[in-house]
C-alpha cells in the first residue's frame, strides 16, 4: 500500500508547473556547470591537474546537485502534509484503514522518486564522456549514492516539519533553518568533535571523492529514521487526539 501512496504522490508532484520548472531549471544549471568544469579542466596544463576529470565533476557538479535539492526539498514536502491538514484531506486519508507509517512511507518515497531525477542528472551528464575519456565510474557511482542519501535526509526533515505545522510557510522555514544550520556546524568546530560531525558536509565529501565509509553511511541512516521517526510520532498523536 505505500507503493501505491508513493506513485499517488510522485504523480501529484509531477502534475505541477512547479515541478517542470524546477526540473527544467536544475538541468539548466547542472548543464552549465558540467560545461564550465570541463572547460576549466581542458584549460589546465597536464602537470597542475592533481586531480582526475572525475574527481572534478564529482566535486563541482555533484556539490551544485546537492545545494539544489537543499533549496527544493522544503517545498516540495511542505505541501505534503501542511496543505492536506489545512483543506483536510488528511482527515480523509486517515479515515482509511491505513497506518500511519503506511502514509508517511508513501509521502517520504514518492517524494524521493521525484527526487530521483535530480540525483541520476549529475550521474548521466558525466556518462555522457564515457566514449571520449576515461572515467572513474566507481568514483561517480559513489557520489550517486551520497546525492540520493543526502536528499532522503533531506526529505525525512522536510516531511517533519510539515507534520509539526498546518502553516505552509511555517514548515518551509523551519526546514530550511534546520537545513543551513546543519550544513554550517561544521565551520570553525574540531574535526573530531560532536558538532562537527552532526553537519552534512564533511559526511557526503568522502562520497563525492569516491571514498565509501560505513561511519558516513551510517550517519545519513540515522538522520533520515530519527526525522522519520519523529514524524511520525507526531502523527500518532493527531490521530489520537482525533
Amino acid at each position: 500500500m505505500s507503493g501505491y501512496l508513493a506513485w499517488i504522490e510522485w504523480r501529484r508532484l509531477m502534475r505541477t508547473p512547479l515541478a517542470w520548472t524546477m526540473l527544467g531549471l536544475g538541468l539548466c544549471l547542472l548543464s552549465w556547470q558540467f560545461l564550465g568544469t570541463l572547460e576549466i579542466f581542458n584549460g589546465m596544463q597536464p602537470a597542475s591537474r592533481s586531480l582526475g576529470l572525475s574527481h572534478h565533476l564529482g566535486l563541482q557538479l555533484f556539490g551544485l546537485a546537492a545545494v539544489l535539492i537543499l533549496i527544493i526539498t522544503p517545498i516540495l514536502t511542505t505541501r505534503s502534509f501542511s496543505d492536506a491538514f489545512r483543506n483536510g484531506s488528511y482527515a480523509l486519508l486517515s479515515s482509511a484503514p491505513l497506518s500511519n507509517i503506511t502514509i508517511l512511507l508513501g509521502k517520504f518515497v514518492g517524494i524521493l522518486l521525484f527526487q530521483l531525477l535530480f540525483v541520476l542528472m549529475p550521474l548521466i551528464l558525466s556518462l555522457s564522456l564515457f566514449s571520449g575519456t576515461q572515467l572513474d565510474v566507481g568514483l561517480l557511482l559513489a557520489a550517486t549514492l551520497g546525492l540520493l542519501l543526502l536528499s532522503a535526509s533531506f526529505t525525512a526533515i522536510g516531511l517533519y516539519f510539515s507534520v509539526q505545522n498546518e502553516n505552509p510557510g511555517i514548515a518551509a522555514a523551519g526546514s530550511y533553518g534546520l537545513l543551513l544550520l546543519i550544513s554550517l556546524l561544521d565551520q570553525n568546530t574540531e574535526g573530531g568533535s560532536f558538532i562537527h560531525w552532526l553537519a552534512w558536509p564533511s559526511h557526503y565529501l568522502d562520497l563525492q571523492l569516491g571514498l565509501v565509509h560505513i561511519s558516513d553511511l551510517a550517519y545519513f541512516l540515522l538522520v533520515i529514521l530519527f526525522f522519520l521517526g519523529l514524524a511520525l510520532h507526531q502523527l500518532d498523536k493527531r490521530r489520537i487526539q482525533g
